[in-house]
């Protein structure tokens, strides 16, 4: 079958490569999928030893049709659509793990379904799980013109927040957001704590969700309420930062890190049993919509990883696998 899989024979160019690669064979409690699209994502660009073995198949996030059921597997059969977070997706077939699959309902396509696990998924595990957002309170979405920074700040007016406040570096990404999607945007440059502070009458926001990491952490402690908590999603800008303990303590805030990396199967699946709850039924309303900013063959996917890696795309880019 063809698949992209991981060339990192040049450590500081690393590609995905399309090459015939073995079809995979199920196990216990796997699905074999057909795939139909898959999403590329950030993570896909991240191709050192670390995150993926030379010669694997790449991939986090796949929409496609089950051609076989491995055994010890429970409500699925032959021909369900699913969707799924799962490892190996840039490829005509792979497995999936039948704890962390999602039937696709009625009305979803597969470009939709292909754009909503990996974004949609992290955003809701942390504004509602970890973030415990409740009705009224206020967020701010750190690194909002981001994917999982739009899902979550999608999510958050959806799920009751009075006021959602995204913060950007750019201000060309953050004028192409919509009122459904956030009230006040800033451009993260001198002073933009401030303005979120403003914005909300000095009282400052009850939940940040960050996408960004490494030279926003300052910020977003002084953007803070008293009591308010700091979902560390992402590191768009590093993986380091420095912490102003006395703030923090001053605060009272909490700081909670997220990642799927550390997850048993388990807790993957909480996940994806609470996305099948709580996004879903929006997405099937028409309330919640990723936004794709392309659509491009499995053949052209070396431009399509151009395009992410200078920050040219806006939304989703998918790639079509069958």
């Amino acid at each position: 079958m063809k698949g992209l899989i991981v060339d990192n024979t040049k450590p500081d160019q690393p590609r995905l490569t399309l090459a015939e690669v073995p079809q995979p064979t199920i196990g216990e409690g796997e699905l074999l999928v057909r795939v139909k699209i898959s999403g590329l994502n950030r993570a896909d660009l991240a191709l050192t030893s670390d995150h993926y073995a030379p010669n694997t198949v790449a991939g986090s996030e796949l929409a496609g049709e089950i051609v076989e059921v491995g055994p010890g597997c429970t409500g699925f059969s032959v021909g369900d659509r699913i969707m799924a977070v799962s490892r190996g997706s840039h490829a005509e077939f792979a497995n999936v793990d039948h704890r962390i699959a999602v039937k696709l309902p009625d009305g979803i396509d597969w470009q939709a379904a292909a754009s909503l696990p990996a974004w949609f998924m992290t955003a809701h595990d942390a504004l509602i799980t970890q973030g415990k957002l409740r009705t009224g309170e206020t967020v701010l979405i750190q690194g909002v013109t981001s994917g999982v920074g739009q899902a979550a700040a999608q999510l958050a007016k959806l799920s009751g927040a009075k006021t959602v406040i995204g913060v950007a570096r750019s201000q060309d990404k953050l004028d192409q957001l919509t009122g459904t999607e956030v009230d006040h945007t800033f451009v993260m440059k001198d002073g933009w704590s401030e303005a979120v502070r403003e914005a909300t009458g000095g009282q400052g926001v009850d939940l940040v969700i960050d996408m960004v990491g490494g030279g926003a952490l300052t910020g977003n402690l002084h953007s803070l309420a008293i009591c308010g908590r700091i979902v560390a999603v992402g590191r768009l800008g590093g993986a380091s930062d420095t912490l102003d303990i006395g703030m923090l303590a001053f605060k009272r805030a909490q700081i909670t890190g997220v990642t799927f990396r550390t997850r048993n199967m388990e807790e993957k699946a909480a996940i994806a049993r609470a996305f099948a709850s709580d996004v879903l039924p929006l997405v099937v309303e028409g309330k919640l919509k990723p936004r794709i900013d392309r659509v491009v063959p499995l053949a052209e996917a070396g431009l399509a990883q151009e395009l992410m890696r200078h920050n040219k795309h806006f939304g989703k880019v998918l790639l079509v696998i069958a």
